[in-house]
């Protein structure tokens, strides 16, 4: 186990660290302020925030076997950042051939995935929510971007996937899925379920995720990214993800809550940037 200091600059709270996913697993954890020091640095860290109670990360590590960890020139690690919980963590297994390891402090979302890049050792990161199910084509897809990490249209960019749903919701979500595409190619807005692929500078340049934010913390990220200058790259792949919510809560009833909420983080972080239209 290696110990780190968080960095300041996106990480507001200490985690507790860190736990091994399960004993054929080993910790490759680092702060990136001492990167140059770790010789075994990872070429791609896959960070996956899990909500309290939350099982669907299981599932998800179970499709990331099939990662081609050939193609890089160096080692795939991945983080899983839980919340404190008095229960005790689901134990489990990183899949064969990646390192894995198990970060935790309070709930919330941002703060999970600050201290979970806060704690990985990759040149770059690859953000996967625990209901994600990315396809081999997403995976490929990862991978070349991790491999070619340092060539100039790997630079400031920010690259998201097209979104499916999952059968496991309404017929209708697919409407969903459409326009969440439509959103993040017309409107420079793809959301956090879209499995963000980035270089490590980048997202340190960003100053990481805004704790204080609230609900919505990707919205205020992707908006300060633009405003940055980073660019939005689309891959030729999709990621799956459950449509759940539309079957419990209703397909139109939930619709509708998503596009309220849009609208009122839209101008919640307007306010914050001081201009509403960037």
């Amino acid at each position: 186990m290696i110990a780190f200091t968080c960095p300041k600059a996106y990480v507001n709270r200490p985690p507790c660290l860190p736990v091994c996913c399960g004993q054929q697993t080993t910790s490759l954890g680092a702060a990136p302020d001492t990167l140059a020091a770790v010789s075994n640095q990872a070429s791609l860290s896959i960070v996956i925030p899990v909500g309290p109670d939350e099982t669907a990360h299981l599932q998800l590590l179970q499709s990331l076997s099939g990662f081609p960890v050939n193609q890089l020139h160096g080692p795939v690690q991945i983080v899983v950042s839980s919340c404190e919980t008095k229960a005790p963590a689901p134990h489990f297994f990183a899949p064969q051939g990646i390192p894995c390891l198990r970060v935790s402090g309070p709930a919330g979302r941002s703060g999970q995935l600050n201290r979970g890049i806060a704690a990985s050792s990759g040149r770059c990161l690859w953000l996967l929510h625990a209901d994600s199910r990315p396809t081999a084509e997403a995976m490929a897809r990862a991978a070349e971007f991790a491999r070619t990490w340092n060539h100039p249209c790997r630079m400031g960019a920010l690259g998201w996937f097209p979104l499916a749903f999952a059968a496991d919701g309404p017929r209708l979500a697919a409407l969903n899925a459409a326009g969440a595409n439509l959103r993040s190619a017309m409107l420079g807005l793809p959301f956090g379920d879209q499995a963000w692929l980035l270089r490590r500078d980048t997202f340190d340049m960003l100053g990481g995720f805004d704790e204080q934010f609230g609900r919505g913390e990707d919205l205020d990220f992707v908006r300060r990214a633009r405003r940055a200058g980073i660019r939005l790259s689309r891959q030729n792949a999709t990621i799956t993800t459950s449509a759940r919510r539309y079957r419990r809560h209703g397909w139109l009833r939930t619709t509708l809550a998503h596009l309220w909420l849009t609208l009122r983080l839209w101008l919640k972080s307007a306010r914050k940037l001081g201009n509403p239209l960037t």
